[in-house]
């Protein structure tokens, strides 16, 4: 109690939100290209592991900004899968009910824990076993194994997806389990011993080789022995959420709300100023969901580096109903200046572009406009369509919240 207590407060400080947002009941889950659907609706995945019921974590995850948690019930206790679901969703948050640690082997447990849980206002997702195809994973499984595991699910529970994550990053992996699940994900965790941009091969191979819905696991906690066991900064865990999404991930994973070292143990709220940083970042991400679950807009972009290495600038240009969204990432840890040239639709672009999270506009001219960039910094422009006469913040709807300059 202490301790949420001290983050609410840490949040009150902060100008953050204190409650999670409501979330509806799930009634319906659909998997359109460009992302989830809930209840008709677009549903951006925040995700945290290692925060569920046995976790104890669920009340400060939900604090945080997290939407959905990874659940774990008690392998030979059934009703303990819906007791973690009922956890999740007292606090805020979906579940993404797991069957991992071989649970899904026992089809006879299985179908129990389906048919008990199934009808759960709070399940989003089932999850099959975690990296099944990992080289070191003792529970390694061939793609075939899930077969009548995945036909079982879906026969008893068609609302729900089922979604698989895989290791390693391969390509031929994810094409070998696409036919096992509908969102297929992996995790990425380079902190500190690999590049951050390393994140962008595996979201490849994630939309590539399933031609499912792809999601992707982030790395939020220190993964190696001391001394070297330091979590990535919010900086280089924003880079590297962007990226994925740049690529087509539709979701967001974070590992994880606390890990356990040979003689250490790290909690994402030990520090109270990467607590907040963390909760602005899941915040932004919930705020631009409309904008991150959108199509691809027509034409290509083009990018010409005035400044800085070519190579290192990622983009991906979204359309909306208001306009055009423009995700651009520096994947490199120098700086850059960018000239962008956008593909001018019939509607025309406003002279201006909000750039979010950022407070600040800048001049667009039949679609082109200059920006720069620090390093691994990631730079959001939405821009609306033309209107009669120069657009000011209230005609490109500029809020609250943007009002207020954010530290990365």
């Amino acid at each position: 109690m202490k301790t949420v207590l001290t983050l609410i407060a840490i949040m009150v400080l902060c100008g953050l939100p204190t409650q999670a947002a409501t979330l509806p009941p799930v009634k319906r889950v659909e998997m359109r290209a460009e992302g989830l659907y809930v209840n008709g609706k677009p549903f951006f995945p925040v995700g945290i592991g290692w925060a569920g019921h046995w976790h104890h974590s669920m009340p400060e995850a939900s604090a945080m900004g997290f939407n959905l948690v990874a659940t774990h019930g008690l392998n030979t206790n059934v009703a303990s899968f819906r007791m973690d679901i009922d956890d999740a969703w007292a606090n805020g948050m979906y579940a993404a009910c797991s069957v991992t640690n071989g649970v899904w082997q026992d089809l006879e447990r299985l179908e129990q824990i389906v048919l008990d849980c199934r009808d759960h206002p709070g399940l989003l997702v089932w999850e099959l076993e975690d990296e099944p195809n990992h080289p070191n994973n003792p529970y390694k499984f061939p793609p075939e194994d899930f077969e009548p595991v995945y036909e079982l699910i879906k026969r008893l529970d068609p609302v729900h997806p089922v979604y698989i994550n895989l290791a390693v990053g391969r390509l031929k992996d994810h094409q070998d389990y696409a036919h096992v699940a509908d969102i297929h994900s992996d995790d990425y965790y380079p902190i500190p011993v690999a590049s951050v941009t390393g994140v962008v091969g595996y979201a490849d191979s994630i939309i590539n080789g399933s031609g499912k819905l792809g999601w992707q696991w982030i790395q939020m906690c220190p993964l190696q022995e001391k001394p070297h066991n330091r979590p990535p900064t919010i900086i280089e865990a924003r880079c590297m959420t962007y990226l994925a999404v740049s690529r087509g991930i539709s979701g967001i994973n974070y590992f994880a709300f606390h890990y356990m070292g040979k003689d250490w143990t790290w909690w994402v709220t030990d520090n109270p100023a990467t607590y907040a940083q963390w909760a602005d970042l899941t915040a932004e991400l919930k705020r631009l969901t409309p904008y991150l679950v959108s199509p691809k807009a027509p034409g290509e972009i083009k990018t010409e580096m005035t400044e800085g290495p070519e190579g290192g600038l990622y983009t991906s240009l979204r359309q909306t109903e208001t306009g055009y969204f423009l995700i651009a990432v520096n994947g490199a840890t120098t700086p850059m200046k960018a000239r962008f040239t956008i593909p001018v639709p019939e509607r025309k672009f406003a002279p201006q572009a909000a750039v979010r999270s950022e407070n600040r506009l800048i001049n667009v001219t039949d679609g082109v406009f200059e920006d720069s960039f620090e390093p691994l910094a990631v730079h959001l422009y939405e821009l609306p369509f033309s209107t009669e006469g120069a657009p000011d913040r209230n005609t490109i709807n500029w809020p609250r919240w943007q009002r207020r300059p954010r530290g990365n």
